[in-house]
């Protein structure tokens, strides 16, 4: 997988995240909590673990296995709070979830636990 590929991949997945946050009627905000395990905190939690295996192939190209995986984590984990703000601020009927971020970070944090569980310890660089 060449770098070109890896890099359109990325934009491509973030402009689906962008899309997916601002696009839309409004949301209802979380009653319960049994609401905070809705259906849309499960589908925050599987994008941002997709965006996180993603970004891992991405830095993976200029870092070791442990750094590509920090600089993942933190992207997915950044890129997550940061489209809680954009659509709190510049998007009518659209809210800022704490919950959300919440989810965005679980799945962020699943991406890590994948990439680590499934990668060769023995490949992977402590420098």
């Amino acid at each position: 997988m060449n770098r070109s590929f890896r890099i359109t991949v990325n934009v491509l997945w973030a402009l689906f995240i962008l899309a997916a946050s601002t696009i839309g009627v409004g949301v209802n905000l979380p009653n319960t909590l049994s609401d905070l395990v809705a259906w849309d905190k499960i589908a925050h939690a599987m994008v941002y673990t997709i965006f996180g295996l993603l970004l891992y192939l991405f830095w993976k190209i200029f870092f070791n296995s442990r750094k590509a995986m920090l600089w993942s984590w933190l992207v997915a984990v950044f890129y997550g709070i940061a489209m809680e703000v954009v659509q709190y601020s510049f998007f009518p009927n659209r809210y800022f979830e704490i919950f959300d971020i919440f989810a965005n970070i679980v799945g962020a944090t699943i991406s890590l636990l994948l990439i680590y569980f499934l990668t060769d310890k023995k490949s992977q660089s402590y420098g």
